[in-house]
Formats: C-alpha cells, sequence, structure tokens
C-alpha cells in the first residue's frame, strides 16, 4: 500500500521519473570530479564541487580551493548571479551553516532563491552535521539527501575519519614483493614497485598534511618525503626516534629549506642529539615513552593534532607500521605488490598480537588497481 506502480503511470511520467534520476546522478558525479581538482588544496576542509542547474541547463560549477578561499556552493551562485533562482544545486557534501574564514553557504542559498539542494552526504563537523540541511528545508527549500553517499565519504575520507576520531586520519602505505618482503635480507628497498606505482604515491604525499617514517627507514633508504613527479605541495616530514641516532648526511635534515621536517622524540634524546648536531629549521616534538623500547603514539597524535596536521601517511617501516596497527590506529592501508619474489628479506608486518584466525584484521570499501607492473590493494580496516 502506497507504493507507486509504474506499470500503471502514463508513459511520459514514468520516462520523466527514470530522467530525473539520470540527471541527478549525473551532475553529482560531476560535482565529485569538480571537488577531486582541489585535493591537496583544502586541508582542514573537504574537497568539495558544486553544480548549479535550471531547466536542464548548466548554469556554473566549481570547486573549493582551500582555506580562505570561496566554498564551492559560493562559487557558482556567484557565477550564476540572478539566474540562480528557481534553480537546483547539487554538491557533495552538505552546505555549511556556520562562520568561520568565511560566511554560511546556507544563507546564500536561502538569499539566491535556490529551489532545490540535492547532495551526497552530510558534513560531520560539529558546527553543521545536519544543521546546514535543517535550515534549509526550514526556509522552504527542497533538500534531497544521498545521492552517491558512498563516493562522495571515499572521497573525503580522511575528512569523516578525522571528525569521526578526533585524532589525525592515519593511512599506511607498503611496497612489497608477492611474498610479503618491503625489502631484501640486507635492507634494500630502492625500489621495488614500479615507476607507475612511485607516481602513484607522490599523489599520495600530495593528498595528505604530514608522512612519517621510523628511524631505520631514514637511514637505510635516506628518502627526501617531498612530492616530484607530479604537481602538489609537500607534506610535514616526520621522523619517529626513541634513541634518535641519526646521521647529519640525511637529506631529511640537510634539504629543509621549507621547515618541514619534524623530529619525534622522548625529552632526553633530543637533548643529547640536539647538543652534539647543529640542527637547522628542525621542528623537534618532545612526546613520552611507552615502555622500554618504544614511544607513545596517542602523544604523538595529540602533538600532530595540536600542530594543525589533520592526515598522516605512515611510509615505512614494518616496526612503526606494526605499532600503529598494533593500537588499532591505522584508518586506511594501501599495498602496493610488485611481481618478484625476494625469498628472505623483510617481512611487511611484524607480530601485533594476532594469536587466533578469527582475529584476522579485515577490511571494507576494497579495491584493487593496477599500476605499471604491479597491483594496489587499498582498503578501510575493520577493527574490532
Amino acid at each position: 500500500m502506497g507504493r507507486i506502480r509504474l506499470s500503471s503511470m502514463p508513459r511520459y511520467k514514468v520516462w520523466g521519473f527514470f530522467m530525473a534520476d539520470i540527471a541527478k546522478f549525473k551532475y553529482i558525479e560531476m560535482a565529485l570530479k569538480l571537488a577531486e581538482k582541489g585535493r591537496g588544496m583544502t586541508s582542514p576542509n573537504p574537497m568539495v564541487g558544486a553544480v548549479l542547474v535550471k531547466n536542464n541547463r548548466i548554469l556554473a560549477t566549481g570547486y573549493h580551493r582551500g582555506p580562505g578561499t570561496l566554498h564551492a556552493e559560493a562559487i557558482v551562485i556567484k557565477k550564476a548571479g540572478e539566474k540562480a533562482k528557481n534553480s537546483t544545486l547539487y554538491v557533495n557534501l552538505e552546505p555549511c551553516c556556520h562562520y568561520g574564514r568565511t560566511g554560511p553557504c546556507t544563507d546564500l542559498i536561502i538569499e539566491s532563491k535556490i529551489k532545490k539542494v540535492v547532495t551526497s552526504i552530510k558534513d560531520p563537523f560539529e558546527k553543521v552535521n545536519g544543521r546546514g540541511i535543517s535550515k534549509l528545508r526550514k526556509a522552504g527549500i527542497e533538500v534531497e539527501l544521498g545521492v552517491n553517499k558512498k563516493e562522495a565519504w571515499l572521497l573525503n575520507d580522511s575528512y569523516f575519519i578525522y571528525n569521526e576520531n578526533k585524532r589525525p586520519f592515519i593511512i599506511l602505505k607498503l611496497s612489497q614483493s608477492i611474498d610479503g618482503r618491503i625489502a631484501t635480507a640486507d635492507g634494500e628497498s630502492k625500489y621495488i614497485s614500479s615507476k607507475e606505482s612511485l607516481n602513484f604515491v607522490h599523489r599520495l604525499r600530495a593528498s595528505y598534511d604530514a608522512v612519517a617514517i621510523g628511524s631505520r627507514t631514514a637511514v637505510s633508504d635516506n628518502p627526501s618525503l617531498t612530492v616530484r613527479n607530479i604537481k602538489g605541495k609537500n607534506p610535514y616530514r616526520i621522523i619517529l626516534s626513541r634513541n634518535l641516532v641519526l646521521p647529519n648526511n640525511l637529506i631529511l635534515l640537510k634539504n629543509n629549506k621549507d621547515m618541514k621536517t619534524i623530529i619525534v622524540s622522548n625529552s632526553r634524546s633530543i637533548k643529547r642529539f640536539t647538543s652534539k648536531n647543529n640542527p637547522r629549521n628542525i621542528i623537534f616534538w618532545n612526546i613520552k615513552n611507552n615502555g622500554k623500547y618504544h614511544l607513545d603514539i596517542s602523544d604523538f597524535l595529540n602533538k600532530a593534532n595540536s600542530f594543525n596536521i589533520h592526515s598522516i601517511l605512515i611510509e615505512g617501516g614494518a616496526d612503526l607500521a606494526s605499532s600503529f596497527l598494533k593500537d588499532k590506529l591505522i584508518d586506511k592501508l594501501v599495498v602496493i605488490t610488485a611481481p618478484k619474489i625476494l625469498g628472505q628479506g623483510i617481512s611487511s608486518f611484524k607480530d601485533f598480537g594476532i594469536k587466533k584466525l578469527s582475529e584476522a584484521l579485515e577490511f571494507r570499501h576494497m579495491s584493487l588497481e593496477k599500476y605499471g607492473d604491479d597491483w594496489i590493494f587499498t582498503g578501510y580496516p575493520k577493527w574490532k
């Protein structure tokens, strides 16, 4: 009872019903692609795209370019001007309703007399989270929620998880051989993966606020952790080390004109290191120890959060990865697998407390993509 039977509806109404459905998915997909253009530039804000449509004609498109700049909704309303009246706004995230660096988008939408708003998902930020939708509906604007919800969540996964957990989003990236080795027995790891996968890694770096490695990886690989081969801003570069025994020739210590290298250790090790070395422009974070051999990961994340770092890419090595896994702090896993077998070597993971098969870590929202000769697995852990 109460259901619409399409077979009993006039043919032109059925056609119109499906065409309207197709249109809203098309325009939301367009908004998502527009939003993607802001990747690596919008943090701590989300990536948002908007499309303004009237009588099946696109009036304006736009996307958010970064903190302090116009939001996507404001851009399309400004472009359309008076034509925005009685139009439909398609946007991948709920319009904001609070004052930040810019004014509320809901007020602009109401003032421009937009007829309808189609959006993918609620904004999890505590000052919005449904309030924007409620404000629009109270003003008489029709709001449709949930179109391409999963895709919208995946696009801004770090933003959603940061707001849920109130700590930086953690993504772990590993490059390994088929037999699960991240390096040979002698520690050689450059480069297990292909050139295409390397470009993928640089896009990852450009997408997040910081990249973190352990001291062993810093010494053995001597990486720069900068963004190369593609356009994008450099993230903060973090070395976590309890003992802080680092040679002076490390690229991360020498090439630091942008003052984005952060060394994380305890007060005793930092004092010893700075007395023996003359590090220039290095940022030091003094955090607590957790037992005899490890740093306190929770204290580290609190420091990062207070430094306005909302997302961290963990690039190595096995000790650091296992520490985050043991504390159930990995939000997303990316594993690049090259078609190579090393036999003996350094394993991708160390023990992090799983004793039974029933305790094995499983994943959701999984994908598998091919880059060059490599396969890249992406998944979100289902912590028990």
